[in-house]
């Protein structure tokens, strides 16, 4: 009987410690596929990155003394400052003619310079450019030159546009033409008829005669000076010599 109940003791032991020994191994076998579809989960997962947006590096550009080409002239699709074929009679238009070309105020200084009319900026001090920022005004004191004429003409600048711009892209809103003492002078055309040489009563028959207060006269030199002006705002000047007749004029609109 005891040795019956030591052989019943052994054979449980050896298969207690056969039992633990598979067990262990199925654990280990377990946890080595569990590993494994672990990797290959991550492994076939897509992984959603955040872009990487390359850095753009903007030049600003210096308006100081370069000119915006790509902004458009205020004056662009307007047609109340594109040049008459005819001449309005009435002054307060601001339209005249040099030479069979007609001009409105205000109207770009390129179309001045396209017919020979220029001037040096470094005559001014300025030969690096001049900048004149929105509604900047230049003063009627810019005297212009052509190989073809030597009468006196003056122009006063002013930037109509939106951004600051070269003043030889900007517009004409004074001119001064004076032939007096010109030996090649230009032919110019005014308002209801009026042009160089016509006589102060034709003068007076086109716009009548302007108030006590802006006339002139000069005795010693025979001749008058007109002046007309529409409130405060636009202004139109005549010189009319007692044997020359018109010699001179100038629009100036604010």
């Amino acid at each position: 009987m005891a040795d019956n109940n030591k052989s019943s003791i052994k054979g449980s032991t050896i298969a207690i410690i056969i039992l633990s020994i598979v067990v262990v191994i199925l654990l280990i076998v377990i946890a080595v596929g569990a590993g494994f579809f672990l990797l290959n989960s991550m492994n076939d997962t897509e992984v959603s990155e955040t872009p990487v947006v390359n850095e753009v590096e903007t030049e600003v550009p210096d308006t100081t003394n370069t000119v915006d080409t790509n902004v458009a002239n205020t004056n662009m699709g307007d047609t109340s400052n594109v040049a008459p074929t005819t001449l309005s009679t009435d002054w307060k238009n601001t339209e005249f003619g040099l030479n069979g070309v007609n001009y409105k105020i205000y109207f770009d200084y390129a179309d001045l310079q396209n017919q020979g009319w220029t001037f040096d900026l470094a005559d001014y001090g300025y030969s690096n450019g001049y900048i004149l920022n929105q509604n900047d005004k230049v003063s009627g004191t810019i005297n212009l030159e052509n190989p073809n004429y030597d009468a006196r003409v003056a122009v006063g600048f002013t930037n109509t546009s939106s951004t600051p711009k070269d003043i030889l892209k900007c517009q004409i809103w004074s001119i001064d033409v004076d032939n007096g003492f010109a030996d090649k002078p230009v032919n110019f055309e005014l308002p209801n008829g009026i042009h160089n040489g016509s006589t102060l009563q034709e003068v007076i028959a086109a716009y009548g005669e302007p108030d006590e207060d802006n006339k002139y006269r000069s005795d010693d030199l025979g001749y008058w000076q007109y002046t007309y002006q529409d409130e405060y705002s636009k202004y139109f000047k005549l010189t009319i010599y007692d044997d020359k007749g018109v010699t001179a004029f100038s629009y100036d609109v604010y």
